[in-house]
């Protein structure tokens, strides 16, 4: 049962485009928390309105699974999601990994995803985009600075 629901999972979120309530009942417990840099959301009623709302303007998205660590009953999953976002990266492509940390039986019941907000979403904003990579930027190269 574990190996099929992780691949359940993989399978749903491989072209996630349209996410179906139907295909997140198939995969999530009723009372299933969900955590990521936004925020957590706990039920799948919840989490069914709060996945249509982030692909609301999603035009494409997919995750590429490159790892994963499973014992017991928990797993965790190294991807890169490809999303293609009407308001982000002027529609064009954008890249980000990200990790997946899952607890579950037959079901999922505690998610929690890792990723960079900020290379998601704030780099990718008009106006917004521009200060948060020089920050980075900024930030990164001051790690350096006295070995540079």
């Amino acid at each position: 049962m574990t190996d099929s629901i992780i691949e359940k999972l993989k399978n749903t979120f491989a072209t996630a485009d349209e996410l179906k309530a139907e295909d997140l009942a198939e995969i999530y417990t009723p009372d299933v928390t969900f955590v990521d840099p936004l925020g957590t959301v706990e039920g799948l009623f919840r989490l069914t309105h709060y996945m249509g709302a982030m692909y609301r303007n999603v035009t494409s998205c997919r995750f590429d699974y490159l790892d994963e660590v499973r014992a017991g009953n928990k797993a965790v999953i190294k991807w890169d999601m490809t999303m293609k976002h009407r308001k982000l990266n002027g529609g064009d492509e954008v890249v980000v990994r990200g990790l997946s940390l899952l607890e579950f039986d037959k079901k999922i019941f505690y998610q929690e995803d890792v990723y960079d907000v900020g290379a998601a979403i704030y780099e990718n904003v008009p106006l917004l985009g521009s200060p948060v990579r020089w920050l980075k930027k900024r930030a990164h190269d001051s790690a350096f600075k006295d070995i540079d």
